[in-house]
């Protein structure tokens, strides 16, 4: 058997974020050859994910990138089975490597990801994600992911609740450039991120709700005015009454905003586009909460 040099199981966990004691193991097995020792650990990640299959994953964590001028950002969720295995410092690593890869070369959806090649790790996704595997020694696995890009003028931005369990990402539109107040535009959408995470809403404006939502809302509107003896023009004005109050609570722009529960969302973007002279509306957003 050959000798282990530190330096090729130190250059085997970068590439893989297996532990040491694991990679000299490879390593030996391998007999010192390095690809064949990568491959050993990928088998090993690859036997533990099918071993543990049927096991729920119902923790994990989420992360997120946004390029340096604002135009593209990515959100991916990464599901395990423990809360422990969540916060590790390996998971967090491989969940940011993989939503700043996501942002820069758009996969199609999670077979796709599963298959390009990461540039730092110099692997495939997969293979990167057996590595996990074999070394936290549970069932973990990409949930799904979200990539914005603002390809005429607007900008993206996210933002992680603490713990990583929810996180938003938004895009918004101007109608100029935003370089030169580029810096007050990330906190406008960086505001309206965590307005999305605390209030959850359905969709950005009342024309944007699907109609088989509010037939149900009317539905249960008329329902609890059916035996108030009031004529039925009179009903149907309540009822339109009662889809108001619901637009609040579930269309962004209706809501109170909560840094100033005076404005609504849209009100607020309205003053941040005088202070700029930028011209600011919600184009879309992205919320994702573990198990939700």
């Amino acid at each position: 058997m050959s000798t282990i040099s530190m330096d090729l199981v130190k250059k085997l966990r970068d590439q893989t974020q297996v532990g040491m004691m694991d990679c000299k193991k490879a390593l030996e097995q391998a007999d010192g050859d390095f690809e064949q020792a990568v491959e050993i650990l990928r088998k090993k990640g690859a036997a533990v994910s099918a071993k543990r299959a049927e096991n729920a994953t119902n923790h994990g964590r989420i992360e997120g990138f946004v390029d340096a001028n604002g135009a593209t950002g990515a959100l991916i969720e990464m599901a395990c089975e423990t809360d422990f295995a969540a916060k590790t410092e390996a998971m967090q690593h491989f969940t940011n490597e993989l939503a700043e890869h996501i942002a820069q070369h758009n996969p199609s959806d999670v077979d796709a990801l599963m298959s390009q090649k990461l540039a730092k790790a110099g692997v495939s996704v997969q293979q990167h994600l057996d590595g996990l595997i074999a070394k936290i020694c549970e069932k973990i696995k990409i949930n799904r992911f979200a990539r914005f890009n603002v390809t005429a003028n607007g900008l993206v931005n996210i933002y992680i609740h603490p713990g990583s369990t929810v996180a938003v990402m938004v895009a918004l539109t101007t109608d100029k450039a935003a370089t030169a107040h580029l810096d007050e535009l990330k906190a406008a959408a960086k505001d309206i991120c965590m307005q999305i995470a605390v209030t959850n809403p359905v969709c950005i404006k009342p024309a944007d709700m699907d109609q088989q939502i509010l037939e149900k809302e009317r539905a249960l509107a008329r329902e609890q005015l059916k035996d108030s003896n009031k004529p039925a023009n009179v009903i149907e004005k309540i009822v339109e009454g009662k889809l108001g109050k619901f637009y609040q609570d579930a269309c962004l722009n209706n809501q109170p905003f909560i840094k100033n529960d005076k404005l609504t969302v849209e009100q607020y973007l309205a003053e941040a586009s005088k202070k700029t002279g930028i011209a600011t509306t919600i184009k879309q957003f992205k919320r994702f909460a573990i198990g939700r």
